[in-house]
């Protein structure tokens, strides 16, 4: 049994869920002396794609405990210049890369100190999974260490904004497609309204509550139980009939007597 007092670590990744890496971040923390309880939150993130992870994870921030250290790799620049972070943010700490990953979950709320994670743990760093021999080892460490200034850990204060602090409210692009073929969005439904069109692949879907209130094989678009606009078919494979990817973009048509405000985006890649 783990010790009470020891942190909880989720881990959320573009790793894909039972592949070697994630084996390989269980059987450290397996190793971990005292134990250190894992939540595996996600490793089925679009690879190589921080822009749409960071929209995911704001999304499902609301439903996690008040405290906890969250290992976030979805790293393509890896064993670059890149920075190794470690984000305290209220009650939580996120350690992973300075490549907008962060940014979204941390924008508003508790203040936010930043720190650079300066070397690992371990006597070996190898050059490409920083996910299992710098990100994590300092994970564990401090999970064993609650209520450890990160000073005391010698962790300096970086002092450069998080990469992607300047990205949108609202991310017209397609951020998950999950093994239904739903394609999850990085638009908050709160932005929309039912009367809108969401136009894609030269298609122009409808809103619908729930999967069963359209025809079986139909595409349309609803606010998902996280509380983003996903584009979806009721018992069929959005992606498959729309040719969806992660990364696209969509557009919205509106009534004409509906302001157009709200869709209104500055340009921004999937990175």
């Amino acid at each position: 049994m783990h010790d009470p007092g020891v942190s909880t670590v989720f881990l959320f990744t573009d790793f894909g869920t039972g592949s070697l890496y994630v084996g390989q971040l269980h059987a450290r923390l397996a190793a971990a002396k005292p134990a250190v309880p894992w939540i595996d939150l996600c490793h089925d993130l679009a690879p190589c794609a921080p822009r749409a992870a960071a929209y995911l994870l704001e999304a499902l921030f609301p439903y996690l405990p008040e405290s906890g250290i969250l290992v976030g790799v979805v790293d393509p620049g890896v064993g670059t210049d890149r920075t190794p972070i470690l984000v305290q943010w209220g009650h939580w700490t996120l350690i992973g890369p300075d490549n907008g990953l962060f940014s979204r979950v941390v924008r508003g709320g508790d203040p936010v100190r930043l720190y650079e994670i300066p070397h690992p743990i371990t006597h070996t760093l190898s050059v490409s999974f920083h996910g299992r021999d710098l990100f994590l080892p300092w994970a564990i460490r401090l999970a064993q260490h609650a209520g450890t200034s990160r000073q005391d850990e010698g962790l300096e204060p970086h002092s450069s904004p998080l990469v992607g602090s300047e990205w949108p409210e609202d991310n017209p692009e397609i951020i998950l497609i999950d093994r239904f073929g739903n394609a999850a969005t990085g638009y908050r439904g709160s932005s929309v309204q039912s009367s809108w069109q969401l136009c894609c692949s030269g298609r122009k879907l409808p809103f619908a509550t729930v999967f069963g209130s359209v025809p079986v094989g139909q595409a349309f678009w609803y606010i998902n139980s996280i509380g983003l606009v996903e584009i979806a078919c009721n018992q069929g494979s959005a992606a498959r009939l729309l040719d969806l990817q992660v990364g696209q973009r969509f557009d919205w048509r509106i009534p004409d007597h509906e302001p157009a405000l709200a869709i209104r985006h500055p340009p921004g890649g999937t990175t």
